[in-house]
């Protein structure tokens, strides 16, 4: 018997230990568009630095522009720095938010260097990743062509439309109920209702074994040594082993 009840314990023990191991890579990004804001954007650092919360910030260069000497950008400067101090990712969303595909080649091209300038000059180095104002519909072959090496993101189905929508309730719900392990999580800096939203989410999710990481680490999660992002691909999502949008290296 007292064999028997001892087999049960270290079973009992295993099968928690496996359940527990299971959910430590439960990976989501949050991502933002459209910021700097000068009190929202700060607002989330705090709450993002108090869950010791990763995410990916997608900025418009014209908003950070060392160029432009007012209060706002300068502020807005220094959120980018404290972005990168704090271990998040900064991605290109182009200069002014244009729609890159219904732009001449020359304006695709000069929106998204000169992002990628001024974001390297504040913070040492070039992004690695960009975001096409309004996603992957309006972001053709030629564009990602013109962006490369920069990878193309967008978002996996979760999209909150919170630029619109002022409901908190309702956007917690679609993210925590359309999540899975490798999505990407579409929100805006810029509405105190989308850091409510991100904070009350990534609240629950944690309680669902989930831990919120920049693009690039999602991204990168099944490349291994033979596999790298392909910039020609549009990125939506990374689960768990998936390779069919990553390419071979080169030997």
């Amino acid at each position: 018997m007292r064999r028997i009840l001892w087999i049960v314990l270290v079973l009992s023990f295993l099968l928690n230990f496996l359940a527990t191991a299971a959910t430590k890579d439960k990976m989501v990004a949050f991502t933002f568009d459209d910021g700097p804001d000068s009190v929202q954007t700060q607002r989330l650092l705090d709450g993002l630095q108090e869950r010791n919360a990763k995410a990916t910030f997608f900025v418009v260069g014209m908003k950070i522009d060392p160029a432009h000497q007012d209060a706002r950008t300068q502020a807005n400067i220094r959120l980018v720095q404290r972005m990168q101090a704090e271990g998040h990712e900064i991605g290109n969303h182009t200069y002014t938010h244009c729609y890159l595909s219904q732009a001449a080649p020359k304006q695709v091209k000069e929106e998204l260097s000169k992002t990628s300038g001024i974001i390297e000059t504040i913070t040492g180095q070039k992004p690695k990743y960009m975001r096409p104002p309004g996603g992957g519909s309006l972001t053709a072959p030629w564009v990602r062509q013109i962006a490369s090496p920069m990878i193309t993101v967008c978002w996996s189905g979760v999209d909150t439309r919170d630029w619109e929508c002022r409901n908190v309730s309702k956007m917690v719900d679609k993210i925590v109920k359309s999540v899975r392990d490798g999505s990407i999580v579409l929100l805006h800096d810029n509405y105190a209702t989308s850091i409510d939203t991100a904070f009350e989410a990534m609240d629950r999710l944690t309680r669902e074994g989930y831990r919120f990481v920049t693009v690039d680490t999602l991204l990168t999660r099944n490349l291994g040594t033979e596999y790298q992002l392909n910039p020609m691909r549009i990125y939506s999502a990374m689960y768990p082993g998936d390779l069919s949008k990553l390419q071979k290296k080169e030997l």
